[in-house]
């Protein structure tokens, strides 16, 4: 039986989604719960492996099981043995063909940028926070729209990243201002290592003057990272869906769990 999980997670505390041998991630918190209410070792398999500090709303992953239980058994059992930063949504049993990275058509990030100059308190953990300047969304999503299509996104590629190539398919960038807070939401085929947290740093460069929106097609076609902008902190980075053909039936909307306004 092959068994889909959608997971949400605050990675605060998380080196990141994959299995280590030494510090706590999510997929090992996951293999010790299904372990602990089945009393199965599986491998888990993801749809996007998230890093150090990154939070998700709805992750996808699938693993398979001999053990023969209902879907809500699955829920509840595995709930129960995660501790309370990891949450399974549901459970679902999906077939053979499905596989939670290769099935996918797209995922999509958000990050939320606290541009005030007071150093956010509540929210502190799950924002990055930019004081400097006022930032200019409009400004920002001109640059964003020069980065939409398929390109080769070298200059936001960090060190150490597995990805076989720097080409990647950005689908749609939103920015958006609420208040003192800028959501920037990505969908993409797939992600470069830090892809989206250095993107970010080269649209604030753009919205707080610091450089034209002009600039975004030098750093593009620079394939240079040293000439892009700094790298944002995880904190404000959330995975928040991954897409999936409709055959597979995969209607949950995840709620947004922060008040941004």
């Amino acid at each position: 039986m092959k068994v889909l999980l959608s997971i949400q997670y605050d990675g605060k505390n998380y080196y990141g989604w994959q299995e280590q041998k030494s510090p706590d991630t999510v997929q090992g918190k996951l293999q010790e719960a299904i372990y602990k209410f089945c009393q199965e070792k599986v491998k888990i398999y993801v749809a996007g492996r998230t890093d150090s500090g990154v939070h998700a709303l709805s992750q996808y992953a699938h693993f398979e099981t001999n053990t023969k239980r209902e879907e809500s058994t699955w829920l509840l059992g595995l709930n129960s043995h995660l501790p309370d930063d990891i949450r399974i949504n549901f459970v679902k049993f999906i077939s053979d063909e499905f596989h939670a990275r290769f099935s996918a058509l797209s995922r999509t990030y958000r990050y939320i940028i606290y541009n005030n100059k007071i150093k956010p308190c509540l929210n502190r953990n799950k924002v990055g926070w930019y004081y400097l300047h006022h930032l200019d969304e409009n400004k920002m999503q001109n640059a964003a729209n020069k980065l939409v299509g398929e390109k080769d996104f070298s200059c936001f590629r960090s060190a150490h990243c597995q990805s076989k190539s720097p080409i990647k398919k950005i689908n749609d960038i939103m920015v958006i201002r609420k208040k003192n807070f800028i959501l920037i939401d990505i969908n993409a085929n797939s992600f470069l290592y830090n892809m989206v947290r250095n993107i970010v740093g080269s649209l604030v460069l753009v919205g707080s003057g610091e450089k034209e929106i002009s600039w975004i097609e030098t750093v593009l076609n620079s394939k240079d990272r040293k000439i892009a902008g700094k790298q944002f902190p995880p904190d404000g980075l959330f995975l928040l869906n991954i897409e999936y053909d409709s055959k597979y039936n995969l209607n949950y909307e995840p709620c947004f769990p922060l008040v941004i306004e």
